[in-house]
């Protein structure tokens, strides 16, 4: 009978116990004055009374106790038990704490391992459920400090017995509630007849399968119960809960899925299904399925209803695994599609042997199914590549092996509302798509010496990125050397924002650049070609830029644009008479060759020492078939010597690039984390189907902005994950101070770069 009471009513009955028990102890000891005093030896049993009957049975764990409850209970009889100054008066104290703290490690011990070990799970469960129920920690309290000081006085002692006999065992007072309420018409409603038809099983899963006829008196009963929960019979004499996962609206009917809630929990008595006015009876087929409305539904039953996960989270419910899915991707039927939104990036969750796992939607497929004989419908089938699960301490997906179980619920997994953008822009390279769950740069070192390509078409942020991966460079030590040809990098929209102007070395000096072309001019003999040109100027004015930019303690980033320097050399190999301009290319594998000396003067290290960001690459390192001079294929395979050799002199590179086509693959082959935002080309496609596989190179065509394609040992990711990249104003924090003009040449070998042009 207890459990028919509503919460007001198990309020009143808490209320009248207490009431009983204060007045028990003031008949019996003239008065209630020293009631709450804690010197008084009887403090500890009113307490335990009182917290019997308030935290236990009647407010905080009517019907069930959970390992939380104990918790609470645990922590309650801890501080009953130490606030007393009589401690020798209550026999068997140094047992009760012991007691009391035992309850409270239990219930700790089982909050940590309740995902990882299923039979410690269900011991420490029993126990806790069994021995940690405020009915029984205060009640062995209540009943022990009544003999300990009421034993000289029997009528309070017979009293404070027969006051626990009602509350506990028999619950009188809560039954003549019940009659009451009963009397009175409060609990017993009109008996409504909930029936929607006979269920389905499907298979041997927990998804059952209902049809109801538009023509049915039953249509309107459904009509508004997609919040409803649902009753299906499973056996001779007992239901159990479930919700509806989908519905599909046919020309004569309506087909309900309906999955029931962990089947073993969420079963319920028939006749408790006629307390709460369901017009059931003893000979309903197995199958048989009602409607419960959640706004009439008891509280014992809501209780059942609130432990179960997938009832809490039946808002972010989209779907269910289906049939020929596998250990690397999953599919899902997505339910409620009109009600959320699923795209290419989505992240989702299920459950595998018991463990959260992540899945990533790549791929959605409309099919056909059959109701019957001559009804098909449509729906949606979502396809999600396995990420693993998310280590919300360390910020990082580990691998997660097997596969779900099908008809495994699928949940949506949303951002949440106090998400810090700003500290993941601080600390991470970006975030799961519509979700807090950030991916930091795992390994600064491995970004930089293992190489790392960034790909994308104009426009899709690919320059924020290159921006922000050269701030977190920079602030873990390392030097950068920036070769753009664009000038983006040295404009006040360029890395200025980014990175403090006095750590930025914009190019090298005028006078030095006017100097060069100068000797651009000069002619040598006939027999040394090296004396024709100043090619070999060129490579001392570089020499002793990147030695200074290098040996310098207060700049980090050097920008360079190879395009500004007027470097020639002698046209043919004999009776040279004739001049030609050095190619781009050359000047760039130049650059780069004397960055590597300088690296490999300074010796081997394990870490980075120096990045080389090679922006518009299809133009500085392009592939044979882009070549503009004959001889740039050599040229560009001496650069990818240089980036293949680098790695133990601590010197790597950035590739940065709008056509991925064109940039010679003996660099790009050497990149061991791909960045690849939005691509068109099919060159481009079919060379990242080898990093990301073909269904996620399949998607690269609609990646929306500020979206990348991420995988690699930089960023700890073993396996593509599209990556939500952080929003421009979070990476931002610096603006460029006025340029001062330079009016005099500063000694090359003191100063030979300057911060501003």
């Amino acid at each position: 009978m207890k459990r028919q009471l509503s919460q007001l009513q198990r309020l009143l009955v808490a209320g009248i116990y207490i009431v009983i028990i204060v007045m028990i102890y003031g008949l019996l000891n003239g008065g209630i004055a020293d009631l709450l005093n804690q010197s008084e030896p009887t403090s500890v049993w009113f307490f335990s009374g009182i917290l019997l009957i308030i935290m236990g049975m009647y407010v905080t764990e009517p019907y069930f106790s959970s390992p939380t409850d104990t918790l609470s209970n645990s922590i309650s009889l801890i501080l009953v038990l130490t606030s007393l100054t009589n401690r020798q008066e209550l026999k068997g104290y140094v047992g009760l704490l012991v007691y009391a703290v035992c309850m409270f490690m239990l219930s700790i011990f089982h909050m940590i391992i309740k995902n990882h070990n299923e039979k410690a799970k269900r011991i420490s469960f029993w126990c806790l459920k069994h021995l940690g129920s405020s009915k029984i920690m205060f009640s062995v309290v209540y009943l022990v400090s009544g003999f300990s000081f009421f034993s000289d006085n029997m009528p309070m002692l017979f009293a404070a017995i027969a006051l626990w006999i009602c509350m506990v065992p028999i619950g009188l007072i809560e039954k003549i509630i019940a009659i009451l309420s009963q009397l009175m018409g409060i609990i017993k409603e009109k008996d409504t007849d909930s029936c929607i038809g006979i269920a389905v099983k499907n298979s041997e899963s927990s998804l059952y399968t209902i049809s109801v006829s538009k023509t049915d008196e039953k249509e309107k009963l459904i009509s508004s119960s997609r919040n409803s929960v649902y009753a299906v019979k499973v056996d001779s004499d007992s239901y159990c809960l479930g919700i509806e996962t989908q519905r599909k609206n046919l020309i004569d009917s309506t087909w309900i899925s309906i999955m029931l809630l962990d089947y073993a929990g969420m079963g319920i008595a028939l006749s408790k299904l006629k307390d709460i006015g369901i017009n059931i009876n003893y000979t309903e087929a197995l199958g048989t399925a009602h409607v419960l409305n959640e706004g009439k539904i008891e509280q014992s039953i809501l209780e059942q209803l609130k432990s179960s996960p997938t009832f809490m989270e039946r808002d972010d419910f989209i779907g269910f695994v289906l049939p020929e899915s596998n250990v690397s991707a999953i599919r899902f039927s997505t339910c409620k599609t009109d009600e959320m939104r699923i795209t290419e990036g989505t992240i989702v969750k299920t459950r595998i042997a018991g463990n959260e796992v992540l899945y990533q939607v790549i791929n959605g497929i409309t099919k056909i199914a059959s109701n019957s004989a001559d009804s098909e419908y449509g729906y949606m089938c979502a396809v999600a590549r396995k990420l693993g699960h998310y280590d919300v301490e360390h910020h990082e997906i580990k691998h997660v092996n097997w596969t779900p179980k099908v008809y495994e619920p699928v949940y949506l997994c949303k951002v949440k509302r106090n998400v810090d953008l700003q500290e993941i822009a601080t600390t991470s390279i970006g975030r799961l798509p519509g979700s807090d769950m950030s991916i930091p740069i795992k390994n600064i070192n491995a970004l930089v010496t293992h190489n790392t390509a960034v790909l994308g078409i104009l426009g899709v942020g690919k320059s924020c990125l290159t921006f922000e991966l050269i701030k977190k460079v920079v602030a873990a030590g390392i030097k950068v050397i920036c070769l753009d040809i664009t000038n983006q990098y040295a404009s006040n929209n360029g890395l200025y924002r980014y990175i403090p102007e006095t750590k930025i070395v914009s190019d090298l000096l005028q006078c030095k650049i006017d100097e060069l072309e100068t000797q651009s001019r000069r002619t040598g003999t006939s027999d040394s070609k090296s004396s024709w040109g100043n090619v070999e100027d060129f490579k001392k004015l570089m020499e002793s830029a990147v030695s200074g930019f290098m040996d310098s303690n207060n700049k980090s980033v050097m920008v360079l644009n190879p395009e500004k320097y007027i470097v020639r050399q002698a046209a043919t190999d004999y009776k040279i008479a004739e001049l030609k301009d050095v190619s781009l290319v050359e000047k760039v594998q130049i650059i780069s060759e004397t960055v590597l000396k300088k690296c490999m003067d300074l010796g081997q290290i394990d870490k980075a020492r120096c990045c080389v960001v090679y922006e518009e690459a299809h133009s500085l390192t392009p592939e044979f078939n882009s070549v503009v001079v004959k001889d740039d294929n050599s040229h560009a395979n001496g650069t990818a010597k240089v980036i293949l050799q680098g790695r133990k002199y601590g010197l790597g590179c950035i590739i940065v690039t709008q056509r991925t086509a064109n940039v010679t693959k003996s660099i790009l082959n050497q990149c061991n984390t791909i960045f690849a935002l939005r691509v068109f080309d099919d060159t481009g496609k079919s060379f990242l189907e080898n990093y990301i596989g073909k269904d996620y190179s399949d998607t690269l065509p609609t990646l929306e902005e500020r979206h990348a394609i991420a995988i690699g040992k930089g960023i700890g990711l073993k396996q593509p994950v599209i990556l939500q990249l952080n929003d421009m104003k979070y990476l931002q924090t610096h603006e460029r101070e006025e340029t001062v003009e330079q009016d005099e040449c500063v000694d090359i070998e003191k100063e030979e770069i300057s911060p501003n042009l």
